[in-house]
């Protein structure tokens, strides 16, 4: 298993996944994903190899399988893998800064969110919130 930190980005939208990918690279390899089955598999295999996420940034409405759906997947993979809570990835949703629903809907539906990042995304707002969760 590394230390490495790594970041599985998830948005449909290329140029917010390069933007987070920019602000992220100095501190871990990031991993971009423009949808949920392909977020799933890439979360899969790089838990198989033993080189796990430490945070996870997610698009909460993207076409097919939105963020909510692919945020229970995740976790199930994590408890399936015998993850404690106390070692499992860090979630940070990503919302347009008018989808309050969304975001109480991401942080009341079993706490699975740890934070929520508001488009446009800017990068003080994203370290600080990493900075927070202790993932930097």
């Amino acid at each position: 298993m590394t230390d490495e930190r790594k970041f599985l980005l998830v948005d449909d939208q290329e140029e917010i996944n390069l933007l987070m990918m920019k602000i992220l690279s100095p501190y871990g390899s990031c991993i971009i994903a423009t949808n949920g089955p392909e977020a799933i598999d890439f979360y899969t295999q790089y838990l198989e190899m033993g080189q796990p996420f430490s945070a996870v940034f997610l698009d909460i409405m993207m076409p097919g399988m939105d963020g909510h759906e692919v945020a229970d997947k995740l976790r199930q993979v994590e408890r399936e893998s015998g993850i404690k809570h106390a070692h499992s990835f860090k979630l940070i949703m990503i919302t347009a800064l008018s989808d309050t629903k969304n975001v109480c809907k991401s942080f009341f539906r079993g706490g699975m969110a740890d934070a929520y990042i508001t488009k446009p995304i800017k990068k003080d707002k994203l370290l600080d919130e990493l900075k927070i969760l202790k993932v930097i």
